[in-house]
Order: structure tokens, then C-alpha cells, then sequence
């Protein structure tokens, strides 16, 4: 049984004793590093064990899977290597758990039994660190057996090999990592354009949107749609969750509410609309979503909340409110009628709705729900939606280390003068 050496596998010590004893022509580090995939790696290591050793009868390599399990992806010869998966469990065994003992063995040598029928065994396992990747096992023929010799050139082969494998699969997970980048990438871009946040200079309000979600996509989402003589309809939804499971629902959402509201219905009749729609999902997921009615001409707004936070108020003189209470379950849970509330505004008031990101980024023990200190960002602003959204982002950034547990949205409408 051969010990630990300086060099990985004592690669160093045993290429070098091989090379003048053996042909290495098909083992030129050179090749191995120039392997551009597992099969191309697969066949550089048949040729290379069939060229060094002309008594092998038969080779099998094992690569572990995503268990660990070590599972034959190669067998070469009519031999039937009794020891191997049973040889490589015993090297694996007697591995420290946290692969910083030295002196531990790497490969092993079973020397044929007198009136054997085959001859000698030995196998050498394939280690990333202490992790067991894989390994080797070969038989030799009944006429002649393996040295301790042959041990050392096999622990340098296995060697050269893990640290090509281990190349390989660097590889493989960067291009994996670099598509998943990109396609979440895409996938953001497709969901901010879901949402409508712009209004026609002739509506008679300014919108500034922000959204900001945890992960890459999320559940939060707006809409935002004119619909002529100074009306404008908006809601503002949370889903359940994050990521894309919670993306998808929302943009299924989305759309619904997007058609709801073009028809100029009532908030409390969008809400019922679209609660509706979602009867058919086969999820647990719910939508919390608040919708509003602003008819800038005769400064009124209207809003029905499907348990959702309360939007707030900010007059010209400064007055901070809240306003619109939910007046139904969240969407996706039961049948539900909801209810408006309407309120009058004044020339360039302020409407901000948001979701609840925002307050849990706020929200401190004495302050839990991060109420006091919403109001207290928004009092102290000047008075300019953008610059209220800007105002309210920086405390989140402040209270939350730079870092948003979860998706953060912010609408901001102001009336013209």
C-alpha cells in the first residue's frame, strides 16, 4: 500500500520512474491538459494503461455521480476485477473526513492467491482535495502480477488524471454559470418590460417607478395605464415568495390586471376581475395587490386593497398619511368582494405605493412593521416623487446593509399644479 507523498499522488516521483521503464507517449501531460471532454479523457487513459502495461487483463473507471456513488463508465478486457468498486469502498473508507491527515493511502495492491485463475489487483482512487471523484482498477494476467512499482506509476496516473478532470469540470460549471448569468439577465430585462410605468405628458401626473428585486427576478410587479380625460389606473401586487416560481405567477398576473384596468372598471371590480382569474392556478401562491383610480382632473383617488400595505399620502403642506386599508383577502385564496375608498387630493399631492420590502428593510424591534420611520423619510423629503423614492431607498440601503432580504417596489404619482 503506497503513503501520501509531498507531490498529489506522489505524481512527481512515480511519472518519473515510469518514463524509463515504460512508453509514456500516449501520457504527455501536454494531451491530458489539452483534454477538451470527459471522452476525449476517457480514451487518452485506455491507450495510456494499454500501452504500459502489456500483462493488464482487464480495467475498469468509475466516476462518482451526483450522490457520490462511484459508478463503471469504462471497463476494457475480458477480466472481471473482483476488487473494484469493493477495493476503491476500502481506499475510500480509510479517508480522514477532512482530508488533512497524512500518511493516508491512496491506492492499493492485492496480490494474487496461490492457484489464483487471475492474477494481481490494484486500483488508485481519483481525489479533487479529499472529495472522491472517481477511480481506477486494474487486473493483471494469471502468468504475471503488479509490483509495488507498477502501484506508483498507476497513483501517478491517477493523479494527472483527477487534476485534468477536475479542469474539466471547472469548465463545465463556469459555462453553466456563465448561461444561468445571461438568462436571468434576459429574464429580468423580459420582466421589467412587463410593467407599465410610464404616462402621457397630457395625463396630468409624474410617475417615478422603482423596482428592485432580491434575487434576479422576483414577485413584485406595477402597472400603470392611462385611460384618457386625466384618469389614470395603477396597482401595485406582491407574490408570495421570490425568484422565478414567484416571477412566473406574476407575470401571469400581470397580464390579467393589465387587461382589467383598460376596461375602466372600478378598483374594487379589478380586484374581483383578476382574484377570478386565478381560481384556475393549481398553486398555493396569493397576490397581495392594492389598485387605484386617479382622476387628475377632478383630483380624486380611489383604492381597493386586496391585502396589501396601505399606500400613503403626502400633501403640498407636508402632511403624510396612510390611506386604503385592505378591505379583502390577498388574490388566489378565496372568493372575495373588496371595496373602494376614495379621497380628495390637491394639486401636486403625492401618491406613494410600495411594497412591503420596503418596511422590513425599515423595521426595526421597536418599530417592527417600519412604519414610524417611513413617515418620518417621507415628512422630511422635499417635495418631489423622485426624490422621495431616492430619500427612501438610501434608508433601506442604510438599515439593511446594502443587501434587500427581500423584492422592493416603489410608485410614486404626483399631481400637476
Amino acid at each position: 500500500m503506497r503513503q501520501e507523498s509531498g507531490a498529489p499522488y506522489g505524481a512527481r516521483a512515480s511519472i518519473a520512474a515510469a518514463r524509463t521503464e515504460n512508453d509514456w507517449s500516449d501520457l504527455a501531460p501536454a494531451r491530458v491538459a489539452a483534454a477538451d471532454s470527459g471522452n476525449e479523457l476517457l480514451e487518452l487513459l485506455s491507450s495510456t494503461l494499454r500501452g504500459l502495461w502489456r500483462n493488464l487483463l482487464r480495467c475498469e473507471v468509475y466516476l462518482a455521480d451526483e450522490r457520490a456513488t462511484l459508478v463503471p463508465v469504462a471497463r476494457l478486457g475480458d477480466g472481471h476485477c473482483g476488487g473494484g468498486p469493493g477495493l476503491l469502498g476500502l481506499l475510500r473508507s480509510r479517508l480522514p473526513a477532512n482530508g488533512r491527515r497524512r500518511g493516508v493511502a491512496r491506492a492499493h495492491l492485492c496480490r494474487a492467491r496461490p492457484g489464483a485463475k487471475s492474477g494481481s489487483i490494484m486500483g488508485a482512487l481519483l481525489l479533487d482535495a479529499h472529495e472522491v471523484t472517481g477511480g481506477i482498477v486494474l487486473e493483471a494476467k494469471t502468468a504475471s502480477g503488479f509490483t509495488s512499482s507498477d502501484l506508483a506509476v498507476l497513483e501517478g496516473i491517477a493523479g494527472l488524471f483527477s487534476m485534468s478532470l477536475q479542469r474539466l469540470r471547472s469548465e463545465a460549471r463556469d459555462h453553466v454559470h456563465a448561461w444561468a448569468a445571461l438568462d436571468r439577465k434576459s429574464a429580468r430585462g423580459v420582466q421589467r418590460r412587463l410593467m407599465g410605468g410610464s404616462l402621457p405628458g397630457d395625463a396630468g401626473v409624474t410617475v417615478d417607478a422603482q423596482y428592485l428585486p432580491a434575487l434576479d427576478v422576483g414577485g413584485d410587479f406595477y402597472e400603470l395605464a392611462y385611460l384618457g380625460d386625466g384618469v389614470v389606473g395603477g396597482a401595485i401586487g406582491d407574490v408570495s415568495g421570490k425568484g422565478v416560481s414567484a416571477a412566473l405567477i406574476m407575470s401571469r398576473v400581470s397580464s390579467d390586471l393589465r387587461r382589467a384596468l383598460r376596461t375602466g372598471a372600478c378598483p374594487s371590480r379589478v380586484l374581483e376581475n383578476v382574484n377570478a382569474n386565478l381560481a384556475d392556478l393549481d398553486s398555493e401562491t396569493f397576490v397581495t395587490l392594492s389598485c387605484i383610480r386617479l382622476d387628475a382632473r377632478r383630483r380624486k383617488l380611489t383604492v381597493a386593497n386586496a391585502g396589501h400595505i396601505p399606500l400613503l399620502v403626502r400633501r403640498v403642506t407636508g402632511e403624510v398619511f396612510t390611506f386604503g386599508p385592505p378591505s379583502g383577502t390577498p388574490l388566489g385564496m378565496v372568493d372575495c368582494a373588496y371595496a373602494d375608498d376614495e379621497i380628495d387630493l390637491e394639486p401636486l399631492d403625492i401618491v406613494l405605493l410600495m411594497t412591503d420590502g420596503l418596511l422590513d428593510a425599515l423595521g426595526r424591534p421597536r418599530d417592527r412593521l417600519g412604519t414610524d420611520h417611513l413617515l418620518r423619510v417621507v415628512r422630511s423629503a422635499p417635495h418631489d416623487p423622485k426624490i422621495v423614492n431616492t430619500r427612501l431607498l438610501e434608508a433601506a440601503n442604510r438599515m439593511g446593509a446594502g443587501r434587500s432580504l427581500d423584492d422592493l417596489t416603489l410608485v410614486a404619482l404626483q399631481l400637476a399644479s
